[in-house]
């Protein structure tokens, strides 16, 4: 189930501005919000959500936005994963499709989800292609640790009986 989306352009990190005495957390989101920088929103967004995962490219910034994820916010509730990637968007993309194909993802009719799946019809002639990236990565992922399987996978694993429940993913950098 697709959740939320947001695309932004952003710097890496935003300035830190203290918390008032007087002010609630609430109060000082707003506050701040506009000066956020990639990690704050990521963090954020992980809160809001209740995220257990942030799953994040492990090449390029990517292993440095998991590194300062972990370090600034690493008592927070999710874990962070820098995931390996193997070939380019659109070999994850193909490998992605017989999901959607088996009506296995859902979006739910907000205009932030119509963005997500116009992005991906247009892919990858389209203009932008991070979300369908994003979107792809999460769904190799899930299916590659058993979290996502089809309904041909599902009915041999009900059928043998229940797979063992793997533990929750563990953090890129353990406290």
């Amino acid at each position: 189930m697709l959740m939320h989306a947001w695309r932004k352009w952003l710097p890496f990190s935003g300035p830190v501005i203290e918390k008032s005495v007087d002010e609630t957390l609430l109060q000082y989101q707003r506050r701040t919000q506009k000066f956020w920088g990639l990690i704050d929103w990521v963090s954020y967004t992980a809160d809001r959500f209740k995220a257990n995962t942030v799953l994040i490219e492990s090449k390029g910034p990517g292993i440095s936005a998991a590194q300062a994820l972990q370090s600034r916010f690493g008592i927070k509730p999710w874990s962070v994963i820098a995931a390996p990637v193997r070939g380019d968007k659109v070999a994850r993309a193909y490998a992605a499709q017989p999901v959607f194909a088996s009506g296995l993802v859902y979006a739910p009719d907000r205009d932030w989800a119509q963005l997500v799946i116009d992005e991906a019809a247009n892919f990858p002639k389209g203009k932008y292609d991070d979300l369908t990236d994003s979107t792809t990565q999460a769904i190799n992922f899930l299916r590659s640790a058993g979290r996502a399987p089809s309904r041909e996978e599902w009915a041999v694993n009900k059928e043998m009986g229940e797979p063992r429940r793997r533990s929750r993913p563990t953090a890129l950098y353990p406290c």
